[in-house]
């Protein structure tokens, strides 16, 4: 009876993180499918005012619709690489998934190369919550992104 339990448990959790993840997916489809968004774009000269400075620039647009921010893609460009992450958002306003893009842009002798993509990150998220990531991690930092994306909805009230 305890295995029958056992078995039962970890079959329902099971289910429901998978039906967790198509929701999120098709939600991430929906916003991504969305033609219509009203854009607010945040410059790099906010964030020199704010003694926040890179190479190559920073920007930030958040995409709303009725009113509610749907998703954020923020832009970093470092020396060497170009760091674009967008935050998509549930109807509740609750960050559901971030997909992070590196892009290398600096040659073997520091030579200016066409953005050449190296690192794709998948982070899932329940109830502000990380439940599961995917993509290569090696040598790059975790970030705590409902954190990073609370700082960049901040960003985007301030500006004017």
């Amino acid at each position: 009876m305890k295995n029958l339990l056992l078995f039962l448990l970890i079959s329902v959790s099971g289910f429901t993180f998978g039906q967790s993840m198509n929701e999120i997916k098709n939600t991430v489809q929906s916003i991504n499918k969305t033609k219509d968004f009203k854009i607010k774009t945040v410059p790099y000269s906010y964030y020199l005012n704010k003694s926040v400075v890179t190479d190559n620039g920073i920007e930030l647009k958040g995409f709303y619709k009725n009113g509610k921010l749907r998703k954020m893609e923020y832009f970093v460009g470092l020396s060497v690489w170009n760091v674009v992450t967008q935050f998509f958002f549930s109807e509740k306003n609750q960050l559901i998934f971030v997909y992070e893009k590196r892009y290398l842009t600096r040659g073997e002798n520091a030579e200016v190369i066409n953005p050449k993509l190296v690192s794709e990150k998948r982070f899932y998220f329940m109830n502000s919550k990380l439940y599961k990531k995917t993509g290569n991690e090696e040598g790059e930092e975790n970030l705590d992104y409902v954190q990073e994306s609370l700082d960049l909805i901040n960003d985007l009230q301030q500006y004017k």
